[in-house]
């Protein structure tokens, strides 16, 4: 059974060169030896993030809630916690999708040895944005979040700040940016329209953007995923909220079309499966299943503060596990 796969689209302000072709698309078998058993290890360790001393102290002073910490800054905006939870679960992401790119911490026909500024909008833990440093030093790159849990030893051209990515862009100091990468910012951006617009006003003529994100609702190319399933109630129940909230989790699917508005040109979308667990025998589909399963099981430990929708009335729910 497939989940829902990311979708990668990179586009440029100019004309931009001709990307390689899309992979074509391969049929996973399944490994029928392959017990479909729980697998809540992780081989992944990550220390707590800390925030800089320059930050002020009302932005580290966290709301709580179910024992679960929450951004202060912005208060409310962001739906998930920020705690040490969220944290692994924030570099796992960035390890699967470090195994589904072969690596690569980004796709779009670019020579990044000569870029020279960098964002990095929704940067969580700050693990692409301090990974990316390391490979290209002669980058300055920025990482923009709401929560200040990024590590405070980070490359000297790597920086930080807590902004709002739904306001005025301040944060480029005027000068514009060669690259903008954002990753799994679906349900976190209330306006696409506008944050586009201000992504096409803050790249130099010729720069790129690239999105990884994940869409929703999942599906299975070979009819398992029933109706009844639960992942498909649960995914579905978090997409009417999300809707409600002005917020869906189904924004990877207005992307290309979004792009293209605000002008951004050599728009190329890669459609990339993920598994739903470990049934393929394909040796990487596996691993990619493992890590997906595991992924899913720390996202759905979150609260979900979405609203669904109550005889034509909005009302709270939480999903505590």
């Amino acid at each position: 059974m497939a989940s829902p796969p990311p979708a990668g689209s990179s586009s440029a302000t100019a004309a931009a060169p001709t990307p390689a072709p899309a992979p074509v698309p391969v049929t996973l078998e399944a490994d029928d030896a392959e017990a479909l058993l729980d697998d809540g290890d992780s081989a992944l360790g990550s220390e707590p993030g800390s925030s800089t001393t320059s930050l002020a102290s009302s932005i580290t002073r966290y709301r709580i809630e179910n024992g679960r910490t929450y951004h202060a800054y912005k208060d409310g905006k962001y739906a998930y916690p920020n705690d040490d939870m969220e944290q692994e679960r924030l570099d796992l992401q960035h390890h699967l999708c470090s195994l589904t790119f072969d690596g690569r911490l980004f796709t779009a026909p670019i020579d990044a040895n000569k870029l020279e500024r960098v964002l990095d909008a929704g940067c969580g833990t700050g693990i692409w944005t301090t990974d990316f440093a390391d490979e290209y030093p002669q980058a300055t790159v920025l990482g923009i979040d709401l929560s200040p849990i990024q590590p405070t030893f980070v490359p000297p051209n790597a920086m930080f700040q807590v902004d709002d990515l739904e306001e005025e862009w301040t944060f480029g100091d005027g000068d514009k940016f060669d690259f903008i990468y954002l990753r799994m910012m679906t349900g976190s951006i209330g306006n696409w329209d506008r944050f586009f617009e201000q992504a096409f006003d803050n790249l130099k003529p010729g720069g790129f953007i690239e999105i990884v994100d994940i869409r929703l609702p999942p599906t299975a190319a070979d009819g398992t995923l029933k109706p009844d399933s639960p992942l498909l109630k649960w995914a579905n129940l978090l997409l009417k909220g999300s809707i409600i909230a002005g917020r869906g989790v189904d924004s990877a699917i207005t992307y290309t079309g979004k792009l293209a508005k605000w002008g951004f040109q050599g728009i190329h979308e890669t459609i990339y499966k993920w598994p739903g667990n470990k049934w393929p025998k394909n040796t990487k589909a596996k691993e990619l299943g493992k890590w997906w399963r595991l992924f899913l099981i720390l996202s759905r430990r979150k609260e979900l503060k979405w609203f669904i929708l109550d005889e034509g009335k909005s009302r709270k729910v939480k999903e505590i596990y």
